[in-house]
């Protein structure tokens, strides 16, 4: 089970901070549907919504192929093409360390 208490300590301000929940130029998830990834946007935060949807994103087996972690990965370090661009340039940046925390806490179980 995923924990929504540490997705909102770890998780929620790695999305904010990356800019994943904004609207600016229709690419990102903000407020509509962009693929399969819909985030509250930033006027109207909902963090229930937020983490029902990054939790759909996740991959029990193998947890780092989740896609939560994937797309914002740059492809070199074995990521997968993301339209808004690659956050993570390797899988030692402390935000994606941050997702694959909160990933691994709630599937160790």
């Amino acid at each position: 089970m995923l924990s929504f208490a540490e997705f909102d300590t770890l998780v929620e301000p790695v999305l904010v901070r990356r800019g994943c929940d904004s609207v600016a130029g229709g690419d990102c998830h903000g407020g509509g549907i962009q693929g399969t990834f819909r985030l509250s946007p930033p006027g109207a935060k909902n963090a229930q919504l937020d983490y029902d949807q990054s939790s759909l994103q996740v991959s029990i087996s193998p947890r780092t192929a989740s896609r939560l972690l994937t797309k914002p990965l740059a492809v070199a370090a074995g990521g997968t093409p993301h339209g808004g661009g690659e956050f993570f340039s390797t899988t030692s940046d402390p935000d994606y360390q941050a997702i694959l925390k909160w990933i691994n806490d709630g599937v160790v179980q």
